[in-house]
């Protein structure tokens, strides 16, 4: 086999042309040219910290800020390119009105004002937000109903919350189904029993009728509290559960939560008093329009008239003067004041109506007359202020 022959001239030639062209071989780093020091020390020393230094304002440093810690997730070549170009290109601008120039200085002080009304309008709506959280978690807040949970075997004595708190409920059910594991684990254990006592009597018979005795397995006084021991223990720990459970179902309410329950129930009769108020003054609340949308029950609703149907929508409301007062003693309802839903049109009230018109005439000819003359001074002023 004939070998290729290479003449020592052409391998010298190749060696100086690798020599040569090694060095201008790209060399690809492992590490992410943001982590590198020739990326990192002009970013940091010269443009950042530039900009922050010739920042006018604090708005605009706080802006500078905020740009760069959103600019740190692009990590791609041409992005983080685009971006340092923008930045060094506000970096001259800054330099530009730190030198003096007035264009941009004004440049800079509007941009400045534009980033102060933004920052205020972003905390005005994040402490809305914070309001309507906190507004949302108060209303779902547990509070006191004035009742109380008795004690039975998964739970102690307690106040009923509304909204009952997740963790009692999982409580509850935790303990209902660790009870029912138990109850089957004990039935368990008790058939092992069983099997046990049956397998003892199965081989102490076979002992006494054989020829020749042989080492027992299950009967005998080592042997059968060996095997007997761990399940009575289990069945032991078992049934103190069950005693403990009991204790629970005995325990009695302490004094301070019965105080804090009775509390509760007179804070809930206030708070109805308050809210029946504010329905008198007029205000329509959650309960107002949950009243009006009530009705009679069905048996007895479709047996009502039209008008008794409207008379007993009307009836449903707080008041107790004018039209639903008449309605309410048509229907027959106790009124507080029976005096003060009656309608002043008799003829032994009329002397009261006319006091009232001539009051009410005498206000109205008084306001009447002091807008006149307030017109007449805008008048005066418009007229001198068209002269000059």
């Amino acid at each position: 086999m004939n070998q290729s022959y290479t003449p020592p001239e052409s391998l010298s030639f190749r060696a100086n042309l690798a020599k040569l062209v090694s060095p201008l071989r790209r060399v690809r780093t492992r590490t992410p040219f943001f982590r590198l020091a020739a990326h990192r020390i002009p970013t940091l020393w010269s443009l950042y910290r530039g900009l922050l230094r010739n920042s006018p304002t604090e708005e605009v440093k706080f802006r500078v800020r905020l740009l760069f810690r959103q600019s740190k997730q692009f990590t791609g070549v041409e992005q983080t390119r685009k971006r340092l170009t923008l930045g060094y290109k506000y970096l001259d601008f800054f330099k530009k009105a730190t030198s003096g120039d007035e264009h941009c200085q004004k440049v800079m002080m509007r941009y400045s004002d534009l980033i102060a009304a933004k920052r205020e309008k972003t905390m005005y709506t994040r402490l809305m937000y914070r309001a309507m959280d906190e507004a949302i978690a108060q209303r779902n807040t547990p509070i006191y109903t004035g009742s109380f949970i008795r004690p039975s075997l998964y739970n102690v004595p307690l106040p009923r919350m509304k909204p009952q708190p997740l963790a009692t409920t999982m409580i509850y059910l935790k303990r209902r189904k660790a009870r029912q594991r138990r109850y089957e684990k004990k039935e368990e254990l008790q058939e092992y029993l069983q099997d046990l006592q049956i397998e003892q009597q199965f081989e102490e018979e076979l002992w006494r009728s054989a020829r020749y005795k042989f080492p027992r397995a299950y009967s005998g006084y080592p042997a059968s509290q060996e095997w007997k021991t761990p399940i009575n223990d289990a069945i032991y720990a078992i049934t103190q559960t069950q005693v403990r459970e009991y204790q629970r179902a005995a325990m009695k309410f302490p004094p301070d939560m019965v105080a804090a329950v009775f509390e509760a129930r007179r804070e809930r009769i206030r708070n109805k008093m308050r809210e029946k108020e504010r329905e008198r003054k007029g205000e329509i609340l959650r309960s107002t329009l949950k009243r009006r949308r009530k009705a009679p029950p069905p048996h007895i609703l479709s047996k009502m008239t039209p008008k008794q149907r409207e008379m007993d929508k009307v009836a449903r409301s707080l008041s107790e003067v004018g039209y639903v007062a008449l309605v309410k003693r048509r229907l027959g309802f106790k009124l507080k004041d029976p005096e003060a839903g009656l309608e002043l049109g008799e003829k032994e009230n009329r002397p009261i109506l006319d006091q009232a018109l001539s009051v009410i005439r005498a206000e109205n000819a008084n306001r009447a007359k002091e807008g006149r003359k307030l017109l007449g001074r805008l008048s005066k002023e418009q007229r001198s202020k068209s002269r000059l």
